[in-house]
């Protein structure tokens, strides 16, 4: 009689649970789970509780804050800063008290994953990039129970099921790219405008054309150079605005009528003007202020 056994494979197990009494175990708890998550080579830093990247993986930056008040901003902005040009790396974010809304939020702009890790070692994730990391961990597989191959047994066909599998942190869309695909559109827009039968371009084609392009080429080199996820379209809403009334100022045939004819296209200029000033005043001011929030005193 012969026997069949499936050879398993081991999965990593999670942390063993750990009393954190100190921020030394608390670097190295969140250097432990980063391991478990993926971060082989995640390894906790000498210093001081406060001393920057606590925590350093080839493809992960780790922040570890050992203190009972919640984390503001600040703090996540240091961690984005330690960054860098290395944009391919992973942020993460640990602490063991709360995370004020403000955090919350340049957390999910800018692709940190915020974890509270508990006093016995336990680590929960607060936003999504934290979850999908956390998910990506596949389940420890049941054992397989072993097959008597005694007696023949027939064959009938199996379901299989397929599954994909578990995902990894997301891609998330390249910063700045609305304002590359408008910056473009306007491209057109000054290319062809300027040369249509109702144009008559004041002074010459080619510097209307110029002058028209201006506003894309700022949308389009904005566009690539960004790195961030800051709020952007009152900007790129206000910069076309001020497009629009550059292609009525350089058109000949505006200004042929009398003043009657005139005073449509003037008002509409106008209001154009006055718009874009009103966005790009009120997307100069911090995001908490325009949301009626405060930002919490830098410590």
């Amino acid at each position: 009689m012969t026997r069949e056994t499936t050879q398993m494979v081991r999965e990593p197990e999670p942390p063993a649970r750990r009393q954190i009494q100190s921020w030394q175990e608390a670097e190295h708890n969140a250097a432990t789970w980063m391991r478990y998550w993926g971060y082989e080579d995640a390894r906790a830093q000498p210093g001081g509780s406060d001393g920057g990247v606590d925590v350093r993986s080839r493809r992960a930056l780790g922040q570890v804050k050992y203190q009972a008040s919640a984390v503001g901003r600040p703090e996540l902005q240091r961690l984005f800063g330690a960054r860098g040009q290395a944009l391919d790396k992973d942020l993460l974010f640990f602490t063991g008290s709360s995370y004020a809304a403000t955090a919350i939020e340049y957390a999910a702009e800018n692709g940190i994953a915020l974890f509270v890790y508990g006093l016995g070692g336990t680590m929960t994730a607060v936003n999504a990039p934290a979850r999908l990391i956390i998910t990506a961990v596949a389940p420890n597989p049941a054992p397989a129970p072993a097959i008597s191959l005694a007696k023949p047994v027939p064959a009938t066909p199996a379901r299989v099921q397929t599954s994909a599998p578990a995902p990894g942190p997301a891609r998330e869309k390249r910063p700045g790219t609305g304002r590359i695909v408008l910056g473009l559109v306007l491209t057109a827009v000054a290319l062809f405008i300027p040369g249509s039968e109702s144009f008559d371009p004041r002074p010459n084609r080619a510097s209307v054309t110029l002058l028209m392009g201006v506003v894309p080429v700022v949308l389009i080199v904005s566009g690539i150079r960004e790195k961030s996820r800051r709020r952007y379209w009152p900007t790129g809403l206000a910069l076309f605005l001020v497009d629009l009334p550059t292609a009525r100022l350089t058109n000949a045939r505006l200004w042929r009528g009398n003043m009657t004819d005139d005073l449509v296209p003037a008002t509409f200029t106008v209001l154009c003007l006055m718009t874009a000033a009103l966005l790009l005043r009120w997307n100069a001011r911090p995001t908490d202020q325009r949301r009626g929030e405060m930002t919490p005193p830098r410590r």
